[in-house]
């Protein structure tokens, strides 16, 4: 009974800590059993991650700065030299063309109001004005890699992304850009793929959970392998900093990174996700999606107009599409088109009307 006892007043403890301080050393490891909505997965694989445990954290990715900020660092973040801070961004614009807009204008709002702070604001003041009390402790811990203590921060939304959804239940991978301004001074850009899960109450979208806030900063490799430094080096190909992580820490499978390189010698290209910030599964099964195996893209834009606004037949993405599935090398695409009437190499559905999911073959 006495170490019951002890169990709880820790958990009390605990509690009572990260509400008031925000989770300085909290890992952004992506949840188990997320879910993805990519309807890719129609065989059994081999899981690379296994969804009942947290991925191995890298010991050189740890934030550059705890999460904001208890009463102290409040008060010392009056006496630092920040650089100044320019107003909050304008709310991200959706196309009238959106699937769910509702649930993305939710998302894309949630994500900017947590990138948008000041240097006295602590966690709790942070996620609180996104989350009822019933959901402020996990979201205090889920988004300390985007709260530093004692710097103020101003959110950039570049595209919300359907992950899946169900009649209840959506994830929305939303791309924001962070700038950060540190107590000495410092200014620095982080772009990151965040988890966004919403649910449906009284027939409304409310926010549920932070699945991922975008994976952990780590340093760029020295043993790189060709087709890796082929993909981060090329300046037609945008790449979100959690993908460039993911390249960096060797998740993702040679024939990805070959294919990723072919294809910007076609056209230059924004991407969403590899693998962190996308849901574990396909969303609403137990089926691993290829993202998580390392096997899979998705982009928002070619280069021209967001796939969303250009789903005209003989348009450049429907033109892309057509020209990658002739390449051998890939494997199976979701768009707009279904480009061999369904049962091939090529997949629409609602869900893949604002990006191009991309599938290679699976590396040796």
């Amino acid at each position: 009974m006495s170490s019951f006892r002890a169990l709880l007043m820790t958990a009390a403890v605990m509690a009572v800590v990260l509400a008031s301080c925000g989770a300085p050393d909290a890992s952004d490891v992506d949840p188990a059993g997320g879910a993805t909505g990519d309807p890719e997965a129609t065989e059994p694989e081999v899981a690379r991650t296994d969804p009942d445990e947290q991925p191995e954290r890298d010991p050189e990715s740890r934030p550059p700065d705890d999460a904001a900020g208890s009463d102290e660092q409040r008060a010392t973040a009056r006496e630092t030299s920040h650089a100044p801070a320019p107003e909050p961004g304008a709310a991200f614009e959706l196309s009238p063309d959106e699937m769910l807009p509702d649930a993305k204008r939710l998302a894309a709002d949630v994500v900017q109001t947590l990138l948008s702070y000041d240097p006295g604001d602590t966690a709790g003041e942070i996620t609180g004005r996104v989350a009822g009390d019933d959901r402020a402790l996990a979201l205090v811990v889920s988004a300390a890699p985007l709260l530093h203590a004692g710097a103020w921060s101003r959110g950039e939304i570049v595209y919300p992304q359907l992950g899946g959804f169900t009649d209840t239940a959506a994830s929305v991978m939303v791309v924001a850009r962070q700038t950060i301004g540190l107590p000495d001074g410092e200014v620095r850009d982080t772009t990151r793929t965040l988890d966004v899960r919403l649910a449906v109450e009284d027939g409304e979208w409310v926010f549920d959970a932070l699945a991922s806030a975008g994976g952990r900063a780590i340093d760029r490799p020295h043993d790189l392998s060709e087709a890796a430094i082929a993909v981060v080096d090329d300046d037609r190909i945008e790449l979100p900093d959690t993908a460039r992580w993911d390249i960096y820490r060797g998740v993702i499978e040679e024939p990805m990174l070959e294919l990723m390189a072919m294809m910007a010698e076609r056209t230059e290209y924004g991407v969403v996700v590899l693998d962190t910030g996308h849901p574990w599964e396909v969303f609403g099964t137990d089926r691993q999606s290829r993202h998580s195996l390392g096997r899979a893209i998705d982009l928002y834009r070619l280069d021209g107009p967001d796939i969303i606004d250009d789903r005209e037949d003989g348009s450049d993405t429907h033109a892309f599409m057509e020209w990658l599935y002739d390449q051998p090398e890939m494997t199976n695409m979701g768009g707009p088109w279904a480009l061999d009437d369904f049962g091939g190499r090529s997949f629409t559905d609602d869900l893949h009307q604002d990006h191009l999911h991309i599938e290679s073959a699976a590396g040796d």
